[in-house]
């Protein structure tokens, strides 16, 4: 896993979420005056005078390295999802209007039960080794992930994986419970499909040296550096005219942590692609677009929120009156304005407004009186000084924002320690549970059960715990297993409503911000998001769940 160690402030643990893509950053943003016009970021993009062409290169500006290339046992946030579609393809992928189609995988099939997925996969396609993509490297996959100690936690629902007896191009999945949207994970880490010779591999190749059946295959990694592909001349996917996918001869992913250097590298022309989540960042690229000199595209999907992320399980902040207080004495818009954040991006759940499954849960935010006369109810039984831990990774505006949180709490009577710790460190200590509040991103998948993982109570114990907060609720857990059971909307609906007003009882997250992703390019680059999913129906233009990342099988350059 990676973080935005410089590049956007907040803290974000993603997709690996599914295969704990977690990622870091700090608060962030872009001035209060700014706010209006970074309300609605217009895309700024040039439509192409003519068919694809092959050839050329791409140089991408990603914001951190990732620890490496697995998807069944490495962290991957962002930056490892880049170069993870460049290598391997998802069993499943989201289209453009939020829902999940095959991608890698023909089609899936549920029983009538839904405890029993069968995955049946297009025959011809190989892995860029020779090997076959069939049922046998793809149950051998899923059960790599089941055996790692803590991605394999997002598939503890899954009992077994194994090749039809019928047909050896399937896999078939069965699930402990039933899991009506089980296609939806597959879009994530957990579904990227590895090679058997990588998964056989010995450390550190079964890390470095990844080989997928992508659009690319990886030509060189030098960490910290930058990392290479060159064009798989045997992918399986072609465009609608029958050319052969990818377009491009080859990739660079480049981490640079920073987000203005970042931009700078955009404008001078060191690299052509870029992604960011940073508000001053998103301002410099859309003026710059609108100035004709370079081309800007947001996500207009569902996005993850930053928030300050409680460990329910140590105290003080076990205690609900803690934490509850603590959110009534947070002023969210005066962190949002201060870290130039447009205030039409305020959150107040994980779901945005016009989401279909938010619900208005009045969660509890800059009320002084009543946020101490909680914290004082805690003292009385609790005598001596109520002391938090915050913490955040060792960026400016990290810690920025972690001072500005403790002068707000200590308005209530709380003492606040400030702790940074480096990124990976960070990530480690909070799925060892070894913090008590943190800032934290997280929570974008496009279905609600994506996220089934980081809140669930059945992943809020052990000496490793996906869910970070450490909050086992029965009704959480209830809402959330009859969520997963069902196709049923109105079930599903009523089920993340439960969800929500009990997280806003016993706040295990005090919500700061949706987010808001973009990607910058030169003039001359085509096809900036992702365009078709396999059957030439549009896809999402960024991948659901983890804001930011984009395929380049598509991308070309005029």
């Amino acid at each position: 896993m990676t973080s935005h160690a410089g590049s956007h402030r907040w803290v974000k643990l993603g997709a690996a979420a599914i295969a704990l893509g977690l990622v870091l950053s700090a608060c962030g943003g872009s001035s209060s005056s700014n706010n209006e016009a970074n309300k609605k970021a217009s895309d700024v993009t040039i439509k192409a005078t003519s068919d694809p062409k092959m050839g050329g290169s791409v140089k991408f500006g990603i914001e951190a390295e990732t620890d490496g290339f697995n998807p069944t046992t490495n962290r991957w946030a962002v930056s490892g999802y880049m170069v993870g579609n460049a290598v391997f393809d998802p069993l499943a992928a989201y289209d453009a209007n939020g829902k999940w189609q095959p991608y890698l995988a023909k089609s899936f099939t549920p029983s009538a039960d839904y405890k029993t997925w069968t995955i049946a996969m297009r025959p011809g396609v190989t892995f860029s080794d020779g090997t076959p993509v069939d049922g046998a490297a793809v149950a051998k996959s899923l059960n790599a992930v089941k055996a790692d100690a803590l991605v394999g936690i997002a598939v503890r629902n899954i009992a077994t994986a194994t090749v039809d007896p019928a047909n050896p191009l399937n896999a078939i999945v069965t699930t402990v419970d039933p899991w009506a949207s089980f296609p939806a994970l597959m879009s994530a880490q957990v579904g990227y499909i590895v090679a058997p010779a990588q998964l056989d591999a010995a450390k550190p190749a079964s890390s470095n040296q990844p080989i997928g059946s992508g659009p690319f295959i990886q030509k060189e990694w030098i960490p910290d550096n930058r990392w290479v592909g060159t064009k798989n001349p045997n992918y399986w996917r072609s465009d609608d005219k029958g050319n052969k996918l990818p377009y491009l001869d080859s990739v660079e992913f480049r981490p640079i942590v920073d987000p203005q250097t970042r931009v700078s590298a955009l404008l001078s022309g060191d690299i052509n692609m870029m992604q960011t989540t940073d508000w001053p960042s998103l301002d410099k690229l859309q003026n710059e677009a609108a100035a004709g000199n370079i081309q800007f595209a947001g996500d207009h999907g569902e996005t993850e929120e930053s928030f300050i992320l409680f460990n329910t399980s140590k105290a003080p902040v076990n205690d609900p009156r803690v934490r509850v207080g603590l959110a009534w004495c947070t002023d969210r818009d005066q962190i949002l304005v201060v870290n130039e954040t447009p205030l039409d991006r305020a959150a107040d759940s994980q779901f945005a407004p016009d989401s279909p499954y938010y619900v208005k849960t009045d969660f509890p935010n800059n009320d002084v009186a009543k946020g101490k006369a909680l914290i004082d109810a805690y003292k009385a039984e609790n005598p001596g000084p109520v002391t938090v831990v915050l913490g955040t990774t060792p960026v400016p505006a990290n810690t920025a924002t972690t001072a500005l949180i403790a002068q707000q709490w200590e308005r209530c009577g709380v003492t606040v320690e400030q702790k940074t710790t480096e990124q990976s460190k960070f990530i480690i200590d909070a799925a060892t549970g070894q913090f008590e509040a943190n800032l934290w991103r997280q929570f974008a998948a496009s279905d609600p059960d994506g996220d089934y993982q980081w809140w669930t109570g059945k992943n809020a114990t052990g000496a490793l715990a996906l869910n970070f907060a450490r909050l086992n609720d029965q009704q959480i857990n209830d809402a959330l297993d009859k969520a997963r059971a069902t196709p049923d909307q109105a079930v599903r609906k009523e089920a993340y409503a439960t969800l929500q007003k009990r997280q806003t009882e016993l706040v295990p997250y005090i919500w700061l911000a949706h987010t808001q992703w973009a990607i910058g390019a030169a003039k001359n680059i085509r096809n900036i998001t992702n365009v078709t999913l396999p059957d030439g129906q549009p896809s999402a233009p960024m991948l659901a769940g983890f804001d930011g990342a984009v395929r380049l099988t598509q991308t070309w350059i005029e």
